[in-house]
């Protein structure tokens, strides 16, 4: 094993060891349990799950809090650098240490001590590291360009912000983007962005393993008894809980009532009209004593005609994107049972 490391650091120190190389003399201590039996969160974050799952497994990437890995939160600067300190192991290149902000007392410490003296990561100034602030896209692109010393073609970048991108960081955006290890968001690299653990999984896997699939897509429900709706449903409302009412709103963006209810069950191939009297005519009707999770339940509110609709969660709760309280919720259905006139319930799937 001695000589493998011994190996590994000659060919980092030359820029050319390959994905396939690093991952077959460099193995991890690898986790028994998989990631998707531990961290019960990983689906807000679907094209991610196989990269998080893979590097939870070789020991590389760990849970922010038990059965949670937070994949949408930012990814701190001390993050990011314990990260690669587990991938990397490289000559220490300088013995000092000095940054004044990286507490020996932080679970941080060594991470960053070991990162920085192999010359992996640097700090926001001569003496402080910021170990703490969330780390952007164009910080990463280039701490990964740097570690993995990635060249470019010296092509112009097409992204539509590149003016945005500081001018330290070009080459390693320019590097990152021809390596196919970053990629942008409809044509923008968006570089002081804060990278997300999610993010950065998928950019860990892609630069030391090579890329994977994007998860599976959710299956086709073609029977009620063939999966478990409610938690379907959980897993489908969850990531869009707090996104703004918009009248009109039919995107993660903002929803009304029958956007989201639309957008929802587009993500179970099933197609609704937009309006919530257009989505009442579809479907099968069933009595609000026989709700099952993913009915739709139709209310009038007050002015003589269906005016809300909100998906049955099951457990007596209903999501809908609630004018009233300014953004989707999942609330106790009995309120509105006792407020309001049911028009009707309907199933669709």
């Amino acid at each position: 094993m001695r000589e493998k490391k011994k190996n590994v650091r000659r060919y980092l120190a030359t820029g050319v060891l390959s994905v396939s190389l690093l991952a077959g003399m460099f193995p991890l201590q690898e986790n028994k349990a998989e990631a998707a039996t531990v961290f019960s969160d990983t689906y807000k974050a679907p094209w991610a799950v196989p990269s998080i799952e893979n590097l939870y497994k070789k020991g590389l990437l760990k849970g922010t809090a038990p059965k949670e890995f937070s994949p949408n939160k930012s990814v701190t600067r001390a993050e990011f650098a314990a990260v690669l300190e587990r991938a990397v192991d490289r000559p220490t290149k300088v013995n000092k240490f000095p940054f004044t902000d990286v507490s020996k007392s932080k679970w941080y410490y060594s991470a960053i001590k070991g990162a920085y003296q192999m010359g992996i990561v640097k700090g926001v100034s001569a003496t402080r590291f910021a170990p703490e602030r969330p780390i952007t896209r164009e910080e990463a692109a280039g701490i990964i360009a740097h570690t993995f010393n990635y060249s470019h073609s010296g092509k112009a970048l097409t992204y539509k912000d590149k003016g945005k991108i500081s001018s330290w960081a070009v080459d390693g955006v320019k590097a990152v983007t021809e390596k196919k290890i970053f990629a942008g968001d409809a044509g923008y690299f968006h570089p002081q962005k804060a990278l997300t653990r999610a993010e950065m999984a998928v950019v860990i896997q892609t630069v030391l393993y090579g890329s994977l699939p994007a998860a599976a897509p959710k299956p086709k429900v073609a029977s009620r008894s063939s999966y478990r709706l409610d938690e379907l449903f959980q897993r489908t409302v969850q990531p869009l809980l707090g996104v703004p009412y918009r009248w009109g709103g039919a995107s993660p963006s903002g929803f009304d009532c029958s956007g989201f209810t639309q957008y929802v069950y587009k993500k179970f191939d099933v197609s609704l009209p937009r309006t919530a009297s257009q989505q009442f005519e579809k479907g099968t009707k069933v009595s609000t004593s026989s709700m099952q999770p993913g009915d739709l339940v139709f209310f009038d509110t007050g002015g003589g005609s269906i005016s809300h609709v909100g998906i049955y969660m099951g457990a007596g709760k209903m999501a809908h994107a609630a004018s009233g309280q300014g953004s989707v919720k999942i609330n106790s259905i009995d309120w509105y049972l006792n407020h309001y006139r049911v028009v009707g319930v309907k199933r669709y799937l």
